[in-house]
């Protein structure tokens, strides 16, 4: 029963209160009596309002419940203080006599407050206790009920939010596409009409004919060569006809495959089968200060109609150019403008028009072969903008250098509401409409700074103000500085601040000189752990401005550093140098496949200035000959000159890197590298030869080829590869392989083979001669062919090579079929084939492969079903299905006892739900 204090019944506990108080000064002779009764009271009275307060929380002002045992005290209150008052009135000479029965009286009440306080108001206290702790309970409840109802409400809006973005992507890409094929519709109805009145006219010339020959038999050779003569053009107009109609026929396959399909068409989406466009724009750091005014004035810049359609934005380098022009592009504003016609091109020192405006192709989703010339690809860019046209169009040029200045007039067109925002380190004074990027303030700055060195946390106490100051005015202002060197002491104990302090007082006045920023990038690499150092530094074999491939960094690490772990150690090292600000961590798909240690969508780019100050430190070593790593730059057909000095220099590289132009002739010069492990050339020609010093690179274990031109490039000389008799790796990129063997002599070594954006040859399933496949590369463990778009069949041939493991294909839409004898790899563990449109099934045989521990089919959209036969892949963990148009599965499918992770679409998993009792740990990832 609820218990709460009346307001008379409180009033008579404090009158009491106070007449003990007031009595015990007067009649000493009950002083101790009173005394021992104050003292209760008091306590009593504390313990009551505390039960009151609660009670009211509890069950409100009006609600509460008498206990008898109270309304009894209240009774002996009153009588008490009756008595109370009385014993004031006792005196010395009635005193003797009066005294017994009062303090008897007196004794009485006090045994009463004790009793109740002992007994009564424990018992009070415990209900409220109790009450109030299925208050709480309850509360606790409603407020758990709340938050549940709340993430379902989010994860609802989330679903309802990501499902519009989809259709209005979906919708955009089809508006687009039905765009074109109505304009092509267009054209051909055009055409069609000159056809019929054109047959008019020569059933008119008929009539005539036949009229003259009546009246003038003279004329009637010369009539019927003009009849022939139309009748060879309307055959001419008739074939235009045709070609226009078949191309018509082209775009509308092309337009079915690549845009997501509707109901009719089952529900399936491609839209995470492809990469993602090379020129959209990137996403800011996410951390950033100092830029909004600049975004402002530029975006002022931008949204003016003006004639004007260049915009300068210019700056030392470090100063966060790039970063500007990022958030600019992610601005509200300017994405509301210019919607998807946003194009972000890295343009750096060597830039290629041909392969620029092919990408710019590529990237709206439109085929292109070739151009004749600079100038062919540049009026097809100009068709192209003016179709996207009149809706807006922002093309971002970054990083432009001075001698890229041509480029600009090549891309100015004056096309409406057209702008180009190039971002570079040189003023070019002809264009008007400019802004010059300051360093940041000296607040900024140290924001930046603090967030960067993570000094924003409790911790930051143990770094004097003094050194932080020290640290920021000796980045100058720069944002890649501050990001940079911040990094670099995050987490690093006062003792490291204050040494980098001295370090950097030593080289004060180098600060003040041309190489500031280098030389302070420089001092944040000081605490890097040696290997970590030395991966970093191999950055620099690539070339500027370019993506540099994750498994090719892999490819080359695992060979130099002899990592006993597996790769994942590498890719922590990505991870410190991407914390540390000094790379950037690419990937290009949507939705990435979770095939154990794949990353070929997995990209890394690096800062320019941050290239300059790898290939420093690299030339602070010693003599080219004598580097670890030498990377040498040839531009129009000019060698360093430490290579002409020389007759026939040798190289005691571990790791070489030899990068040409477009103008480069094959002509190379002679040199030995006997030491080199890993080689890396980087080319732009159509035609390429390798260096002869090849044949002497006994101890070569890596091979990077990469063709960085237009057209795939023919090797004339590919037989070089025989020489590499320790060769463990290779990958070519953009390359013509006629044949899987590609050497005359066999490959004894090679463990791993990985051909990307490669031109398959006639004879690619042959071997070299009478040397079979299996013959010339036996001990292959690994194969990569990705973006090999004329790959139609696997080679059956390929499949004789008994000691390969892993098999990936990727984004090889042409690939309809895979061999029967793919049952013959019994050593294959993981099967990987990604983004194959046209691969409509797997083998039969597949279910020999007893070893497959991975099968990864994910947006392979022709693929209906699985063949019963997968059953038998009794040692299956993974099986990765996403994107498949799955409708049933083979019943064998429940004998796959050891799968443990199952990705897939939500059509899918339903097919999967009533089959989980079969499986005792899988876990079904919806994506």
């Amino acid at each position: 029963m609820a218990f709460v204090i009346d307001t008379v019944a409180g009033t008579l506990l404090g009158e009491l209160l106070k007449a003990v108080f007031e009595v015990k000064t007067k009649a000493e002779m009950f002083e101790t009596l009173l005394q021992s009764m104050q003292s209760t009271l008091e306590s009593l009275t504390r313990e009551l309002e505390k039960i009151e307060k609660l009670e009211k929380i509890l069950i409100g002002e009006d609600e509460g419940a008498h206990n008898k045992e109270v309304d009894k005290l209240w009774g002996q209150i009153k009588e008490g203080k009756d008595v109370v008052l009385k014993c004031s009135e006792v005196n010395d000479c009635c005193g003797c006599l009066k005294k017994p029965c009062y303090a008897k009286e007196l004794q009485k009440l006090d045994d009463s407050l004790r009793r109740f306080c002992q007994i009564v108001l424990p018992v009070l206290q415990t209900r409220v206790a109790i009450r109030t702790s299925e208050q709480v309970k309850e509360t606790h409840k409603k407020v758990v009920d709340t938050h549940e109802d709340v993430i379902n409400m989010k994860e609802e809006v989330r679903d309802m939010h990501e499902g519009v973005m989809l259709t209005q992507v979906e919708m955009q890409g089809v508006h687009e596409e039905v765009t074109g094929i109505r304009q092509k519709v267009e054209g051909v109805e055009e055409i069609g009409k000159g056809v019929e009145e054109t047959r008019g006219d020569v059933k008119g010339i008929g009539k005539q004919v036949q009229q003259v020959q009546e009246g003038m038999q003279e004329v009637k050779e010369s009539i019927h060569e003009g009849v022939k003569g139309t009748n060879a053009n309307l055959k001419g107009i008739e074939k235009q006809v045709k070609d226009i109609h078949e191309e018509v026929i082209d775009f509308r396959k092309e337009f079915r495959l690549n845009v997501p399909a509707s109901e009719g068409n089952g529900g399936v989406s491609n839209v995470s089968a492809a990469p993602l466009r090379p020129f959209t724009p990137p996403e800011p750091p996410k951390l950033t200060f100092g830029l909004e005014k600049p975004l402002k004035e530029l975006r002022k810049q931008l949204f003016k109609d003006d004639e004007e359609s260049v915009i300068l934005l210019t700056a030392p380098g470090g100063c966060g150019k790039t970063t500007l022009a990022k958030k600019l592009c992610g601005d509200e504003d300017v994405k509301g403008k210019f919607e998807d016609n946003m194009f972000f091109i890295t343009v750096s020192k060597s830039a290629d028009v041909k392969i620029i405006v092919k990408q710019l192709f590529q990237h709206k989703g439109y085929p292109v072969n070739g151009f004749r010339s600079d100038e062919d690809a540049v009026n097809r860019l100009e068709q192209l903008l003016r179709q996207i046209g009149p809706r807006p169009i922002l093309l971002v040029l970054d990083d432009v250098w001075p001698d890229s200045e041509d480029l600009l007039d090549k891309f100015n067109f004056r096309i409406p509401n057209y702008k180009i925002l190039v971002t570079s380190r040189s003023a070019f004074p002809r264009f008007k409409s400019s802004y010059r990027l300051e360093t940041l303030k000296y607040e900024d700055a140290m924001n930046l700074f603090r967030e960067s060195a993570g000094l924003q946390d409790d911790t930051s106490y143990i770094v004097d103000d003094d050194v932080v100051n020290k640290a920021v005015n000796v980045c100058k202002g720069l944002p890649l500085a501050l990001t940079v060197v911040g990094s670099s002491l995050r987490g690093q104990p006062a003792a490291v601040w204050q040494d980098r302090m001295k370090k950097w007082s030593r080289a004060g006045a180098i600060f003040e000189s041309h190489n500031a920023l280098l030389t302070c990038l420089k001092s944040s690499l000081d605490d890097l752990d040696e290997k970590v150092k030395e991966c970093y530094m191999d950055l620099g074999a690539f070339p500027e401005g370019q993506l540099i491939p994750v498994a090719a960094l892999i490819d080359m690490w695992e060979e130099l550093y002899q990592q006993e772990e597996d790769s994942q150690h590498f890719i922590a090292i990505l991870h410190n140098l991407s914390s540390l600000n000094l790379i950037n961590l690419v990937v290009t798909r949507i939705g990435e496949s979770e095939v154990e240690e794949y990353y070929d969508d997995h990209f890394v780019t690096q800062h320019d200035l941050l290239r300059e100050l790898v290939n420093y430190l690299s030339g602070l070593e010693c003599t080219e000959q004598k580097r670890k790593r030498l990377v040498v730059d040839i531009s129009c057909n000019v060698f360093p000159k430490w290579l002409m000095e020389q007759r026939q220099p040798t190289v005691c590289a571990r790791l070489l890197s030899l990068s040409t132009d477009e103008t480069f002739t094959s002509n190379w010069r002679p040199m030995t590298a006997p030491e080199v492990e890993v080689l890396v050339l980087n080319f732009q020609t159509k035609h390429y030869t390798f260096p002869k010093l090849m044949r002497s690179m006994n101890r070569l274990k890596t091979l990077v080829v990469t063709n960085y031109g237009f057209f795939p490039a023919e090797i004339s000389n590919l037989s070089y590869i025989g020489f590499l008799c320790n060769l463990k790796r290779i990958r070519l990129e953009q390359v013509l392989i006629p044949s899987l063997s590609l050497a005359s002599m066999p490959l004894e070594c090679l463990q791993k083979m990985t051909l990307y954006r490669c031109t398959m040859g006639e004879n690619f399933g042959n071997g070299a001669g009478a040397t079979t496949i299996s013959d010339s590369i036996p001990n292959l463990e690994e194969i990569t062919i990705g973006y090999c778009n004329n790959l139609v069949a696997l080679p059956a041939s390929l499949c004789d090579i008994m000691h390969l493991k892993k098999l990936c294909i990727t984004y090889c839409h042409d690939l309809s079929v895979l061999p029967e004898e793919i049952g013959n790899l019994v050593s294959l563990e993981v099967l990987r084939l990604t983004c194959c449109n046209h691969l409509s099934e797997l083998p039969d045989s597949i279910g020999n492969l007893r070893n497959l521990a991975s099968l990864d089919i994910s947006d392979c959209s022709s693929i209906k079903g699985l063949p019963e036969q997968v059953g038998e892949l009794q040692n299956l963990r993974k099986l990765i299905m996403n994107g498949c148009s799955t409708s049933t599965l083979p019943g064998s499918i429940r004998n796959l006892v050891y799968l443990k992770y199952l990705t897939c679409d939500q059509e899918t998993a339903k097919l999967w739900t009533p089959l989980k009792r079969y499986f005792l740990n899988l876990m079904i990832k919806v994506v």
